[in-house]
């Protein structure tokens, strides 16, 4: 996990592996917007859970997490959850379960970054996306459009913090990575 105070000297995977990281945490703020819009039906429903899961994946595919317990749930949360969205079964609840697993995911990024480096409300975005799920599968839109949109915004305040932060914050001190 990030540690601001340790400069680490980044090689060109580091760098590349960080800018990675904070593009897949734009992707998905971008995505989770395009879901509400998609609750709305303003946008395709399966282009918006396409979006989101991109963006999970980028970052998860690019997590610097030091303590590996906390990185399995991330990462196997996203598995699981692509796998789910991924299935050949057109049914809807495995669809929902597949993006209630991806929330898991997209749920410890906001964890992480606000443990790490304090960013405002980041707390809420696993609320909001636990909750959204029930007004996704049960109704009304308009309230699973506001939870998955704000949301959204929140991931989108983290996004643009995160690309303001120097890359060697996100790296931190190498020697305490639980291998």
């Amino acid at each position: 996990m990030a540690d601001p105070h340790h400069v680490a000297a980044l090689d060109a995977f580091d760098r590349g592996s960080v800018r990675t990281y904070r593009a897949g945490l734009t992707v998905a703020a971008v995505g989770l917007i395009l879901s509400a819009a998609a609750e709305l039906g303003l946008f395709d429903l399966v282009t918006a859970r396409w979006v989101v899961l991109v963006g999970a994946a980028l970052s998860i595919a690019n997590l610097h997490l030091y303590v590996k317990r906390i990185r399995a749930v991330i990462v196997l949360s996203g598995w699981v959850g692509a796998s789910l969205l991924l299935a050949p079964w057109p049914l809807p609840l495995v669809k929902l379960a597949g993006m209630g697993f991806v929330f898991v995911s997209l749920s410890g990024f906001a964890v992480k970054e606000q443990f790490c480096f304090r960013i405002p409300f980041l707390r809420a975005v696993p609320l909001l996306l636990a909750t959204a799920l029930v007004p996704m599968r049960f109704g009304p839109p308009p309230v699973a459009a506001g939870l998955l949109g704000l949301a959204g915004l929140l991931y989108a305040i983290l996004a643009v913090a995160k690309w303001r932060m120097p890359l060697h914050f996100d790296i931190g001190d190498k020697s305490r990575y639980e291998v």
